[in-house]
């Protein structure tokens, strides 16, 4: 609208100039020469307005996926950005680990429901509970010994493969100091970087790695193992302070639930996690969080996932055009080389600075988004602000405004007559009048010409 005016006013100083060429020159020009416009009889008919907005595809759910067991991880299925169908595994758990597990979890349930049997029936049958605890200490001290001959076996396992990394640097080494001479020929240069790789081999090559792993594991083993025959050994020497009160037993029946509870549970997510870590709907990976061969504890964080069904367009619009959009209006969404339909489902009741001003944030949720869609492009969105039948409306050129308001010119007796008139919405062809004019006026105006109330016209078109 601002360069229709500043056209208008480089015509008027022209024509003023050639007025006073004309006065000069002895030209006169008559007061009542008509000037020629274009005319338009204002009408009833559509009216559609649009705003188009630049913005970033986004999804608006996503899932933070957390270990319900403590384990290893066996394999990522998946890369950062790979799109997953619902059902698909994502993550899988080390086999062997959750064998393990679950039979360290039966064992333990075995233990607790033992525990609970030779409690229940001390006093009458201390001789039992106390033949009971006996063997159990019996298997207890096999399994230690067995388990500290593992983590002996495994030491020297880790020993001798880190000695081997350390042997192979220190031969490198040696012949790095037979090149010394040679600094920049290509085996001193290929000498250094070996053992570079040594060096970070010593620490965290595959097997030292998967030892390290193992022996941390045995000692846990042990740790627990350990523990339990301390309780068996203080359940052995109970068994002789005779029967058991009502109380203790009733505290004894709670621990014995408490425990059958926490064991079912456990081989529950044992079972589960056999499954793997599957995708609860359709959608993008955004963050993984562990790596494979790592152990985790049970709420450790594993990935992130966002929903590729729920995707929506985010947008940052200045206040001129934000007094116009409203939520439910329909949009077109260009992404790449498609198009998408959709709405405006959110308007944030915020100003943000965007980086390049203020402006309020509005979400374009997408009818029916594509598998395809990329998380993070940038989109370009056009709003339906307004699509309105039979309103009066004029062509935005015969529309001029200045101080007092928006007004236009109308065509009486062969003379221009100013008149100021309400506008609606507008676009790039068309406005809205609505009051000022009404269907069959004759609005006139001329594109390289300011036209004065009063001024003669003829209408050209």
């Amino acid at each position: 609208m601002n360069n229709i005016f500043k056209e208008k006013k480089k015509a008027v100083l022209l024509v003023a100039a050639l007025v006073a060429a004309a006065a000069v020159g002895g030209i006169s020009i008559s007061a009542n020469a008509s000037v020629a416009v274009t005319a338009y009889t204002v009408d009833k008919g559509c009216l559609e307005s649009q705003i188009e907005v630049n913005g970033t595809v986004e999804s608006n759910s996503q899932k933070v996926f957390y270990s319900d067991i403590d384990a290893r991880i066996g394999k990522i299925h998946v890369k950062e950005g790979d799109f997953v169908k619902k059902g698909d595994v994502i993550i899988s758990y080390d086999a062997e680990d959750l064998a393990r597990l679950e039979t360290m979890a039966n064992l333990q349930a075995q233990a607790d429901q033992g525990s609970y049997n030779n409690s229940i029936q001390t006093g009458n049958r201390t001789a039992g509970l106390y033949g009971e605890a006996k063997r159990n200490l019996s298997t207890l001290e096999t399994q230690i010994a067995e388990t500290q001959a593992a983590i002996e076996t495994t030491q020297n396992s880790l020993t001798e493969r880190r000695a081997y990394y350390a042997d192979f640097g220190a031969k490198l080494q040696i012949s790095l100091i037979d090149w010394a001479e040679k600094p920049d020929s290509e085996e001193y240069e290929n000498l250094q970087k070996l053992i570079q790789t040594n060096a970070y081999e010593q620490q965290y090559a595959a097997d030292i790695v998967q030892l390290q792993n193992q022996l941390n594991s045995l000692n846990l083993q042990l740790s627990n193992l350990k523990e339990f025959k301390a309780e068996m050994t203080s359940q052995k020497a109970s068994t002789v302070m005779g029967l058991m009160t009502d109380g203790a037993k009733e505290q004894l029946e709670a621990v014995r639930e408490a425990n059958e509870l926490s064991s079912s549970e456990k081989l529950s997510d044992y079972k589960l996690a056999k499954e793997g870590i599957k995708a609860d709907f359709d959608g993008i990976i955004t963050n993984i969080g562990v790596i494979e061969g790592s152990s985790v504890l049970r709420g450790t964080q594993l990935l992130t996932m966002k929903s590729s069904s729920d995707i929506v367009v985010k947008c940052n619009v200045n206040k001129y055009d934000i007094v116009n959009i409203e939520e439910g209006q329909p949009a077109t969404v260009k992404i790449k080389n498609s198009e998408y339909s959709g709405k405006v489902s959110r308007i944030e009741r915020m100003t943000k600075d965007s980086g390049t001003g203020s402006g309020i944030g509005i979400e374009i949720a997408l009818d029916e988004p594509g598998d395809d869609i990329i998380l993070g492009l940038e989109a370009k969105s056009t709003i339906s602000t307004a699509n309105l039948s039979e309103v009066i409306r004029i062509p935005l050129d015969a529309l001029s405004e200045d101080e007092e308001g928006s007004y236009v010119f109308v065509a009486k007796d062969g003379k221009a007559t100013k008149e100021f008139v309400e506008c609606g919405i507008r676009n790039e062809e068309m406005v809205e009048i609505r009051s000022g004019l009404s269907e069959g006026t004759l609005v006139v105006w001329k594109d390289t010409l300011e036209l004065t109330d009063g001024m003669g016209v003829k209408v050209n078109n």
